[in-house]
């Protein structure tokens, strides 16, 4: 149910208006359930996965990490109530079914309205929803999907949209059977894009200007051989920027170097052998773009040229508060920012008070799991401990409501090789990180 409470002014209030239902989104809105606080989840249930994310994309992540919660509620006990086996790694179809396994379980009753317009009044925040109703709540979490920052770049601003496609505006990809396609870009979304389209029978090229496709993991020779200083530096740095409480206490240009190096473009090795058919055109970048006949035509930086059907872009997003657009000029006007990401402090909260983000938009200030589903737990834990405490300190003595195994946050380096446990520990991988010589491992 939706746990709810009448204002003087008639309007529903509640002390956490949660504004996205996909992976950040329903796995805040089951802590502040197990917490009884009053909350509301708002939007379509996991409408990016379902819309935006074509028919066959497969995760790069196995099902553990890909678990919403930590508890009773995760992948394994989803298997196992519905009794099947988990696959190494999800499509995109089976993680959209485990959510909403999870949604049915932990968050029951979300409301399918969207937000249309939020504002705030004094301490109270005032959100109008797509059916004019509206609803008042003290703190807002925003978990929307990526799609209001999808990237296009400028040389095919002023192409039609049913030409040039984002990767983010494709889901069922049998309407480019026998098509033509081009797809810019290197990283997993235009790879992935590139294996469905080429397996669904069109002729795909892929476009991109780095001058090899970077694949992660490593080759099984890489596996077997000993590990060198670098790698063994690098997999330190790696563990502290996944680490989100660790990597808001590095200096600017490593946080900087850090997120760039671990969001730079990159896609699944196991594609590799689904690619047979995929033309490549690397180095190489599209200067021009026209149209003509309901074709594309796309000139490269080699003075060559491609006639193509459609041109998919696989060209990310790029985080801006501005692209929200729900938000009222003078609460975007209120936020402080680095670059388009909102400043966060650590309990995740912006420059507007009780307001929140999480997800990808918080990367900036958490690093790169922000980016991942894996990172929703923590998040989820984050901002129910941070509301349960502005909650506890409004009651008479401010006595303290939380729930250890609701609100619990465990090191996330437990387990891992690359412990920083112990002062000693933690003062190495400081001096490590703030170092000219990370910086220069990182950039390498």
């Amino acid at each position: 149910m939706i746990y709810s409470e009448e204002s003087s002014d008639c309007l529903r209030h509640y002390s956490v208006a949660v504004i996205g239902a996909g992976p950040f989104g329903l796995a805040l809105a089951a802590r502040l359930r197990a917490a009884n606080i009053n909350f509301a989840l708002f939007g379509r249930l996991m409408s990016f996965w379902q819309e935006n994310v074509p028919i066959g994309t497969r995760l790069m992540s196995g099902p553990v990490i890909c678990s919403l919660s930590d508890n009773k509620f995760d992948c394994g006990a989803y298997a196992h109530a519905e009794g099947i086996a988990l696959p190494p790694a999800f499509s995109s179809e089976e993680f959209i079914a485990y959510t909403l396994w999870f949604q049915r379980q932990a968050c029951p009753d979300p409301d399918p309205r969207t937000v249309v317009y939020a504002t705030r009044d004094h301490r109270t925040y005032k959100l109008q929803l797509s059916d004019g109703t509206a609803i008042t709540a003290d703190n807002v979490a925003i978990a929307i999907g990526l799609k209001p920052f999808a990237f296009r770049p400028r040389q095919f601003a002023n192409i039609p949209g049913h030409l040039v496609l984002h990767t983010s505006d494709l889901h069922d990809l049998s309407e480019f059977r026998s098509r033509k396609l081009a797809i810019i870009g290197s990283g997993q979304s235009a790879i992935d894009c590139a294996a469905l389209l080429s397996e669904g029978d069109a002729e795909v090229e892929v476009l991109a200007r780095a001058r090899q496709v970077q694949w992660s993991g490593s080759q099984p020779a890489e596996r077997l051989a000993a590990p060198s200083v670098t790698s063994k530096v690098k997999g330190a740095i790696r563990v502290f920027l996944s680490e989100p409480e660790m990597y808001r206490c590095l200096p600017v240009p490593v946080r900087e170097a850090g997120l760039n190096r671990m969001l730079r473009p990159m896609a699944d090795r196991r594609m590799i052998p689904r690619l047979g058919r995929v033309q490549f055109g690397l180095g190489r970048t599209v200067t021009e773009a026209f149209t003509g006949h309901n074709q594309v035509l796309l000139h490269l930086d080699d003075n060559s040229v491609r006639m193509v059907d459609r041109v998919v872009l696989g060209t990310g997003y790029r985080m801006d508060v501005d692209e929200i657009s729900f938000l009222s000029a003078e609460l975007r006007q209120e936020i402080q920012r680095h670059g388009g990401y909102p400043k966060l402090n650590s309990k995740m909260e912006s420059s507007a008070p009780g307001l929140y983000f999480i997800g990808a938009l918080a990367a900036w200030s958490f690093g790169p799991l922000m980016w991942l589903v894996k990172g929703a737990p923590w998040a989820a834990r984050t901002v129910s401990r941070a509301i349960l405490a502005r909650h506890a300190s409004s009651r008479p003595g401010g006595r303290s409501i939380f729930n250890a195994e609701t609100c619990g946050q465990p090191s996330m380096f437990h387990g891992t090789k690359y412990s920083l446990t112990g002062k000693h520990g933690m003062r190495l991988q400081m001096k490590l990180c703030q170092s000219s010589a990370a910086r220069a491992i990182l950039a390498s």
